[in-house]
């Protein structure tokens, strides 16, 4: 049997001081102004791309196509195949990056572009630090192996790391194509986890999203924000549940907040079909989950709320009501999340190919889930962990 660490030794180790790390960013870490560089970062785009291709950055593309890219292999396929055709600038917001080997193979292929003369902007949320006790992103800026050394050193390549509590994962590529995601760069979200990416073309999603501010209320994809100016993932997605004829299909990771709660207990009771998958297991949260899941149960209409467990971990977060209006991104559906960190969310309404590859991959989850028939049983210590988000 191997010897038990020292308190000593387990404090000096690179994981557990990743964990300090984020928890004291969170709460004494500097939030900064990011609107200010939101659009300093935009105008350094725009006129990076005015010098190498001479067109206005309204007019590179009038397209709006949306497309949805299910689960790891998918989704990090057509990233790397994106930044690897990059042409002039990749922009990524990231939560969580860690030093594993698709963290490692994002760097490299980061460095590639760069080495060809792309300019490459990463913002690294320290917040996300916490999560990342094996193999923490910010320790490689000391690490002398491939591929850190050179990656942290390129005078193409620039990182911020900074506190602005934001949850976000974005990709940008040349100021047109812009990818949004629950994923975060790591082995589980590559080989494990089932989630989703948005890939949204249009050089205005880009503006909205690097400027911080709203796009049209109207429009039939808009980019929804939280962030610093204005919090919009909450009243939108409450709007969204309310007006709910028919049936809404919720695939979260996490679900405990108290009123997203009463008001699918009151479509219920409406005669509104609702369907809620969850995994069996996560990450962190399970318990307020399964608290959650006694709630509706006990207190929905029993003939139209059905609460599915399926047994592999996912870390989607999707709405789609009345088989035609989709709510997707990095929100989840608890109260921080939607009140106070920084999220990036699409809502697409109207009979738009996302919906349908949506209901499809949710489909496949339900195929493989198991229907709760009554409320689950709760200890007292699993009610204490619910109330602490746990």
């Amino acid at each position: 049997m191997p010897r038990l660490r020292s308190w000593r030794d387990l404090t000096n180790t690179a994981g557990f001081r990743s964990a300090v790390r984020g928890v004291l960013r969170y709460f004494f870490g500097r939030r900064g102004q990011r609107r200010v560089r939101g659009l300093r970062l935009f105008f350094r785009m725009r006129i990076l791309i005015l010098f190498r291709t001479g067109e206005s950055i309204g007019r590179m593309t009038r397209r709006n196509d949306v497309r949805l890219w299910v689960d790891g292999s998918g989704v990090f396929h057509r990233i790397e195949h994106l930044i690897r055709h990059a042409q002039h600038s990749v922009i990524i917001q990231m939560f969580i990056w860690k030093n594993d080997a698709t963290g490692r193979r994002i760097a490299r292929l980061l460095l590639e572009v760069a080495e060809r003369g792309v300019l490459v902007d990463i913002t690294k949320e320290a917040v996300g630090d916490f999560f990342e006790f094996s193999g923490d992103f910010i320790s490689t800026k000391e690490s002398t192996q491939e591929p850190w050394l050179a990656f942290w050193h390129h005078p193409n390549i620039r990182i911020s790391t900074a506190t602005y509590n934001d949850h976000a994962k974005v990709f940008v590529i040349d100021g047109s194509t812009m990818l949004l995601t629950g994923m975060n760069i790591a082995d589980e979200y590559y080989r494990d986890w089932h989630d989703y990416m948005v890939e949204l073309r249009g050089a205005r999603f880009v503006e909205q999203f690097l400027t911080r501010g709203r796009g049209p209320a109207d429009a039939p994809v808009r980019l929804v924000m939280n962030n610093e100016e204005h919090k919009d993932i909450r009243p939108v997605l409450m709007e969204l549940l309310q007006s709910a004829k028919e049936h809404v299909v919720m695939e979260q990771c996490y679900l405990s907040d108290p009123e997203v709660v009463r008001t699918l207990i009151a479509l219920s009771r409406r005669q509104v079909h609702v369907t809620i998958i969850l995994p069996k297991q996560t990450d962190f949260h399970h318990h307020a989950n399964i608290a959650t899941v006694g709630t509706l149960l006990a207190e929905g209409l029993g003939s139209h709320m059905t609460v599915l467990l399926t047994p592999r971990m996912f870390h989607a977060k999707a709405t789609i009501v009345d088989h035609k209006t989709v709510f997707i991104g990095s929100a989840n559906t608890f109260r921080v999340s939607l009140d106070e960190m920084g999220e990036v969310n699409v809502l697409v309404r109207g009979r738009h190919r996302i919906a349908w590859r949506l209901r499809e991959a949710m489909s496949k989850s339900i195929v493989q889930s198991r229907v709760l028939v009554g409320p689950p049983r709760l200890l007292w210590l699993s009610r204490w962990l619910a109330l602490l988000g746990l």
